[in-house]
């Protein structure tokens, strides 16, 4: 009997040291610099007291007391009826991998990981950008979708998943996570659906954090009672890589009246871009990511409040790209800047040395919307790249010598492979569905202070030639364009000439009857689109 009760004892023992902690819901986001801080949030799951974060930069599993460093809750918000929880870590290393347990009185957590951001500015980051992940059946405007039995969650499942499989460094989530925070089991589902963003147990349980934006489904205090960002108003800017890019996440209202009338954003927004140009502390490259778009390809019409208030600071403060949402459809620009001049078309026109590339909109799984074709059938304006009515979200992969912009559908997801810890960054898995419109599967946005002859270097498939020229300029191409279109570009952004030719080898652009001075050439064919500085004595 004294054996048998020993024998029990010991198998209590062993049960009450494998019970797992009440925690769930976690996910990461950043306060501050993301190479040396992070921040962990969980949710309550039942009774759970005293919980503490025991980390550590070797994968000890659940061992909570082996790991050697630890640290408890910063601040908590009971909200949408979820009790958060969130600890603030700092002091961590740039470019490390940590794996975490959280320990409470009730047990310990599953074993996860995440890994801190580079500063070096000569790395590679890579993040994936998107949003409008509420579900339900359509209903709003134009709204049409073809989620499974009429509910869009699939497809929101089917973006989670991809996440683990692509493994960026962070996600940029631009709004709209949910319908309405009125019905509390909305985010409790999210949450849920966000679990599928975790990567395998041989990674670790890798979870990527976030940089999120507020949609015009949510409020205010959506966004910090459950990811504890830095700003109670929902606007904020970190920068990654050391000075690689500086990215700021933006507060905009439905109509977009807001960026002028919040005297308060705008001047901090004004200020951090003048404090990040022409300083010491400025980047290579400078990102937004908001909520309601500035350049609609769906639903809305351009937004004059955006273009007078924000538009017209990019140009002079150097933004490259802008990620934008609410409308769920997928798009792409050429660079554009606000103007009214011959050639523009809704407030914008192209420019490719000054211009900011603008990409969206917000299609995680909310249902899609009929695009614009006012300009022809594929394109709402004259300035569109390339449009479609599908879902998906942007792969984003950003050097000091260009970021790269795919987009990736879910179509394909259970065929689609692991990137693996030790692939290179920016790995595309294996039977990845990548978007491949009319003008090319790739969005290059190169340096803008590199040199002509580096940028060519780098991934010109023409050679143009003399420069400065006097009557001929040559195009030598490295692989034959048909149907190649020629445009030539005013320093303003004025289109002076086209010309469309078949190039074998070489084409002769007479530019005899151009005034002295600088023009952009732009050659584009089928799946291939770049451009040219040219100068004419």
């Amino acid at each position: 009997m004294k054996k048998n009760l020993t024998l029990f004892v010991l198998v209590l023992l062993m049960i009450s040291s494998q019970l797992m902690a009440n925690t769930r819901f976690y996910r990461l986001s950043y306060r501050d610099d993301p190479s040396t801080t992070i921040v962990i949030g969980w949710c309550d799951n039942g009774t759970s007291t005293n919980a503490r974060v025991y980390y550590g930069t070797t994968d000890l599993g659940t061992n909570a007391a082996a790991y050697p460093f630890s640290h408890g809750i910063d601040t908590t918000t009971s909200y949408v009826s979820l009790t958060n929880h969130f600890a603030r870590i700092t002091g961590l290393t740039a470019n490390t991998k940590y794996y975490f347990v959280v320990k409470d009185d009730q047990g310990v957590s599953a074993r996860y990981s995440f890994k801190t951001i580079t500063d070096d500015p000569n790395s590679t980051i890579s993040f994936i950008a998107g949003g409008d992940s509420r579900t339900l059946a359509p209903f709003g405007i134009g709204e049409t979708g073809t989620c499974t039995g009429g509910d869009c969650r699939i497809i929101r499942q089917s973006g989670n998943t991809l996440v683990s499989k692509i493994r960026p460094d962070f996600v940029a989530f631009s709004g709209d996570f949910i319908l309405t925070s009125i019905i509390t089991s909305y985010w409790s589902d999210w949450f849920t659906d966000w679990q599928l963003t975790y990567g395998p147990d041989a990674d670790g349980g890798l979870i990527v954090p976030f940089m999120t934006a507020m949609g015009n489904h949510e409020v205010n205090a959506d966004i910090v009672n459950l990811f504890d960002i830095t700003n109670s108003n929902d606007y904020y800017a970190l920068s990654f890589g050391g000075n690689l890019f500086r990215f700021y996440s933006l507060n905009v209202t439905a109509d977009g009246a807001n960026v002028c009338t919040d005297t308060t954003q705008l001047n901090w927004f004004t200020n951090d871009l003048n404090n990040y140009t022409g300083t010491s502390s400025e980047p290579v490259w400078k990102i937004c990511q908001y909520h309601t778009p500035m350049a609609p390809h769906a639903e809305t019409t351009p937004n004059q409040y955006m273009i007078d208030c924000w538009a017209d600071l990019f140009r002079p403060k150097k933004v490259n790209l802008c990620i934008e949402g609410h409308s769920h459809v997928l798009k792409y620009t050429w660079p554009i800047v606000p103007s009214s001049a011959v050639g523009s078309d809704n407030g914008f026109i192209r420019d490719d040395v000054n211009g900011t590339v603008y990409i969206g909109e917000g299609a995680w799984g909310a249902p899609v919307r009929p695009l614009y074709t006012t300009y022809n059938t594929t394109a709402a304006y004259n300035w569109t790249r390339n449009q479609a009515s599908t879902d998906g979200f942007h792969l984003i992969c950003v050097t000091k010598s260009k970021i790269e912009i795919r987009t990736v559908k879910f179509d394909v997801v259970t065929a689609v492979g692991q990137v693996g810890p030790n692939d290179p960054e920016c790995t595309l898995p294996a039977n990845l569905s990548i978007w491949s419109p009319s003008n090319g599967a790739v969005v290059e946005i190169l340096n803008p202070s590199l040199g002509m002859t580096e940028q060519q270097n780098l991934v010109m498939k023409v050679d143009v030639f003399p420069v400065p020229a006097k009557d001929i300029v040559t195009l030598n191409v490295k692989e034959k364009l048909t149907g190649a279109t020629i445009e030539v570009y005013s320093g303003t952004g004025k289109l002076v000439k086209t010309e469309v030719a078949d190039i074998a080898d070489s084409y002769e652009l007479s530019v005899k009857d151009l005034n002295a001075g600088t023009y952009f050439i732009f050659i584009k064919a089928a799946g291939f689109s770049e451009s040219h500085k040219i100068i004419v004595e």
